[in-house]
């Protein structure tokens, strides 16, 4: 033990690819004490975990369960965080897309952003006119519209939430770099009407804000185009921006959903997208199967990815190219995970982790469009969703659209007729409805906070082992569940024996009342874990009637 622990790199994920680089083009010699493998160089050759949060979601610091069992924890369902009201720029075809949502560090509220057409069909594009407008929140829960004459008119309307024009399947950040107050917020887009008159099928345009409601073009179209709801976050660990959007080959002949991968370090010069999931790679999703789009939150070293899967029907748009794409069809969440931000593995079995609700619930059709991060308040997570009633639905004319089999779009039009006459109405999408009950709108995916897996025990206790590790920090925490029973922590050396002072028989069993999420663990009334500093150690984490949910080390 030393007087000062080891640091973990705050960039080590970019240090090791470094490493392999130059030791792949012989800038550096191959280190034959450790090759094939490359390691962070580190003194202590140990998983180092600093004071990183460490959850539960897959097995990187998990070495054994004893009686005990992981849960992957489904949400819960909010009202609709954002709904029709009837505004003038509502009109026309309510769409409520999110773009982004976080919390605003300066002024406290949490605010969201989101697009919505005000005229034209999406399908075609020089009809389109979708906006960005604004909403905002005390606790993530309750939004308004504020309408103001900051933001941009609306045909007679001089107040509106309407913070930009031309703003289709895009998102914006908070910019880690706050050096430049005009570039507190950060906006990656495609100004659809504008592309169409430049003759371009899309653009990638990039504009900065000081207030996310003004917002200016920094740079007019990027190299290398997005597609369909990019998600951005920035990761310190690489240091640059990872964008997940749809990587679709619509304009090909195989017309199939799969998530793509831009990387860039500036926010405006963006890598050529490459295809990181696809469901033709697993086997134990069905052939209908597509993966429309993916947000992101990075947890310490965990990539958390909400997928979106878009289950098709039996029904295909045939198109002049000779091609047949899937355009009919119903989305549902799945949940993966990953440790380089690239390889993605599912982390919740095949069950959907959120699923679609019941005909004539508010996502019957669409579980789908979730945004990047989440939103914190009172020991929750809030992330923001599309919650659409009707499935996804060709809106194009007979005359234009061209469905096959012929037996299978004839009978998608009768049940459309069906259910105009006799049930909700008419369930296309080509415009707002007033008299039907159910309209598009933005939902919320309610969890605890970190609460995306929790180990339980298989009958009311186990012990939890984790892999051997170096940390930083001087009080462990823990997110547990324990208002019934109790949680013990031992830290082990290599011989699985106590550390003196750290044995579970001196720790202070950890009980608290229901609705606590983080527990700092005693033993013998002390907190203090700084002689262990420098020294592999190991959890052994005892359940009884409770569940762990993650654990932390901080300074006090």
């Amino acid at each position: 033990m030393t007087d000062q622990p080891e640091h973990k790199s705050p960039t080590e994920l970019l240090d090791l690819k470094r490493s392999m680089d130059d030791t792949w083009t012989g800038k550096r010699p191959v280190d034959k004490a450790t090759y094939p493998y490359f390691n962070p160089p580190y003194k202590h050759p140990f998983t180092h975990i600093g004071t990183d949060k460490q959850l539960l979601l897959d097995n990187f610091i998990l070495a054994e369960f004893d009686a005990v069992e992981r849960v992957i924890v489904r949400p819960q369902k909010t009202k609709l965080l954002i709904q029709y009201t009837d505004l003038p720029w509502e009109r026309y075809h309510w769409t409520c897309v999110a773009a982004a949502a976080l919390h605003d560090p300066d002024d406290g509220l949490f605010k969201l952003w989101y697009k919505t057409l005000v005229s034209g069909n999406t399908n075609f594009a020089d009809g389109t006119r979708v906006v960005l407008c604004y909403a905002e929140s005390e606790d993530a829960i309750h939004w308004t519209k504020p309408l103001s004459s900051d933001c941009q008119p609306f045909e007679n309307e001089t107040k509106t939430n309407i913070v930009a024009t031309d703003f289709d399947n895009g998102t914006l950040v908070l910019n880690p770099d706050r050096s430049d107050p005009n570039k507190k917020f950060l906006a990656i887009y495609n100004p659809g009407a504008e592309a169409f008159k430049r003759g371009n099928r899309v653009m990638s345009r990039v504009a900065a804000s000081p207030d996310g409601i003004h917002w200016q073009v920094i740079s007019d179209s990027t190299s290398f185009r997005h597609h369909h709801q990019m998600r951005v976050i920035w990761d310190e660990s690489q240091q640059k921006w990872l964008g997940y959007s749809q990587h679709s080959h619509a304009w090909s002949h195989n017309h199939l959903r799969t998530i793509g991968l831009q990387e860039s370090e500036d926010f405006i010069k963006w890598s050529p997208k490459k295809v990181i999931l696809s469901s033709e790679w697993d086997p134990n999703l069905g052939p209908n199967i597509e993966l429309h789009t993916m947000s992101i939150r990075k947890e310490g070293g965990l990539y958390i990815g909400i997928v979106d899967e878009a289950h098709g029907e039996h029904q295909w748009l045939h198109t002049p190219a000779e091609s047949n794409q899937h355009d009919q069809f119903h989305t549902k969440a799945a949940l993966y995970v990953s440790r380089d931000s690239t390889n993605f593995v599912r982390a919740d079995g095949y069950q959907p982790w959120s699923d679609n609700g019941a005909p004539g619930s508010q996502d019957y059709g669409y579980c789908c469009h979730s945004v990047a991060g989440n939103l914190l308040h009172n020991g929750q997570m809030i992330i923001p969703y599309s919650a659409f009633p009707h499935k996804q639905r060709d809106t194009r004319p007979a005359s234009t659209a061209d469905h096959v089999p012929t037996s299978s779009a004839r009978t998608s039009r009768e049940h459309i007729e069906a259910l105009t006459n006799h049930g909700i109405g008419n369930p296309m999408m080509d415009q707002v409805r007033p008299n039907i009950p159910l309209q598009r709108g933005i939902g919320g995916l309610v969890l605890r906070e970190d609460g995306w897996a929790k180990l339980k025990p298989s009958y009311e206790q186990g012990r939890v082992y984790t892999t051997q590790f170096v940390f930083e920090g001087d009080t462990l925490k823990i997110n547990a569940d324990c208002n019934y029973g109790f949680i013990r922590v031992e830290i082990l050396d290599s011989k699985f024996e106590p550390y003196t002072g750290f044995s579970a028989q001196n720790c202070d069993p950890v009980h608290s009342p229901k609705g606590q999420i983080w527990h700092t663990v005693t033993w013998q009334g002390k907190t203090d874990v700084h002689a262990l500093w420098n020294r592999p150690v190991r959890l052994c984490f005892h359940l009884l009637e409770s569940s762990l949910y993650g654990f932390q080390f901080f300074y006090t």
